[in-house]
């Protein structure tokens, strides 16, 4: 197979493909902004008003940064996908539940962001014309749309990116200045009756993209070098992602209106709704089919990767036909605690113990399973559990308290290993 036409989905990007971290850090921009950012963010808005709200975004999102710089470090350093790294902690055989599991949340996420998008195009566009078209139009369409760019590989996101990224920018600044003539600011930074804490606000924050957190090697392979890649995710994260979110929070805080495309309805701005709703879903629901289909294809190592998007495509599209979200959720949920560990556990075995130098070449000769992994791993899924239920906590963030037990254990259980391997070298 081709590596180019197959997006390196198996083999390290080569030098000459990568690029700058403007373009790293705006498809990064393109996944936080959509449907589930828009009702998040006004619902933190109007729960702790915009005083609080923003501090919480900024907190929520510099943990997300801070993170994020961690498993970006390990894509660029490597240049392979986060698929191909789970390969080097999990074991060659071991990788393939591991990405199988990944592939699914994913792909579970994707159905359920499809199915909110066209519901929410139904009810605006019979808004705006009076007209309705058939519910199912929606998903087919908007299937076909992100299936045609996640074909083109990352090039094909990073063109999207590009294009669409400041035009959503725009129109939700512009939603924002409409907004605050509705009320005065001074009214929208204090809620009446808190409904969230603080700390609920910042576990919501880091919730909504830690799994995007995951994933982020198969953009940052693509970086030009570590700096490039290491700037791009702190500028996506820590400081486009709160202003998205703050932007997006305005409106709802000023009209008490959760929905932000009904806000702009509300508002006048109609069309640029129609446009903002269709971009946002465009350019973050791709991401997680790009990405649910280079895992798949480290467990079919065989089939194109492109056949591999066309299949991923419709099974989504099915779920999504199937109203998933009204089962999937609290799987979906569930998986919420069980993928951040692996990212810990990869970044610790690519940049502590392999310093960055990962050789497919050399793949077939590591152990079919990691048991450490798998044990550390196990562990860390049992205790954001109790976290999650609220028996056994350490920050109170199910996903960091996951990732954070993984990273300590794995370490733990490896160290020794090096160390008398170190002595007998």
């Amino acid at each position: 197979m081709d590596k180019a036409q197959e997006d390196f989905s198996r083999e390290p990007v080569p030098q000459e493909k990568t690029l700058s971290g403007v373009h790293i850090a705006l498809v990064i921009i393109g996944g936080t902004i959509g449907i589930p950012v828009y009702l998040m963010s006004a619902n933190l808005g109007g729960s702790l008003g915009l005083a609080q709200a923003g501090p919480a975004f900024l907190l929520g999102c510099l943990v997300l940064a801070c993170l994020g710089a961690l498993t970006s470090l390990s894509g660029s350093r490597s240049h392979l996908s986060t698929y191909m790294l789970v390969a080097f902690a999990f074991g060659r055989s071991g990788a393939k539940l591991v990405n199988f599991i990944i592939a699914l949340s994913l792909l579970g996420w994707y159905a359920v962001t499809m199915n909110v998008f066209a519901q929410a195009m139904d009810s605006m566009v019979q808004d705006l014309s009076g007209y309705r078209v058939q519910h199912a139009w929606y998903i087919v369409i908007g299937s076909l749309m992100m299936c045609g760019v996640s074909i083109a590989g990352f090039q094909g996101i990073d063109k999207l990116a590009l294009m669409l990224v400041p035009i959503m920018l725009v129109f939700l600044l512009y939603a924002a200045l409409l907004a605050t003539e509705t009320k005065a600011l001074s009214d929208m930074l204090s809620a009446q009756q808190p409904a969230l804490s603080f700390s609920q606000a910042v576990s919501a924050v880091i919730g909504s993209y830690i799994v995007g957190v995951v994933i982020q090697p198969d953009y940052s392979r693509f970086a030009r070098n570590d700096r490039h890649a290491m700037w791009a995710v702190f500028f996506a994260l820590g400081i486009s992602f709160p202003i998205v979110m703050l932007l997006s929070a305005v409106p709802g805080v000023a009209t008490g209106e959760q929905d932000l495309v009904k806000i702009m309805i509300m508002l006048g701005i109609g069309v640029p709704a129609f446009i903002l709703l269709l971009l946002g879903s465009w350019s973050s629901n791709v991401l997680s089919l790009y990405s649910s289909s280079l895992s798949v294809a480290t467990i079919f190592t065989r089939v194109h990767l492109w056949k591999i998007i066309l299949i991923i495509g419709f099974l989504g599209t099915l779920l999504a036909f199937l109203n998933a979200q009204t089962y999937l959720v609290d799987f979906l949920l569930l998986l919420g605690i069980a993928i951040p560990p692996v990212a810990g556990i990869y970044a610790i075995e690519v940049l502590l113990f392999r310093r960055g130098h990962c050789d497919v070449r050399q793949l077939d000769e590591e152990p079919p399973f990691n048991r450490a992994a798998f044990f550390a791993w196990g562990a860390a899924i049992l205790f954001g559990w109790l976290s999650q239920n609220q028996v056994l906590s350490l920050v109170s963030v199910s996903a960091i308290d996951s990732l954070a037990v993984a990273c300590a254990l794995y370490t733990m259980l490896k160290l020794p290993k090096r160390f008398l391997a170190t002595l007998e070298y």
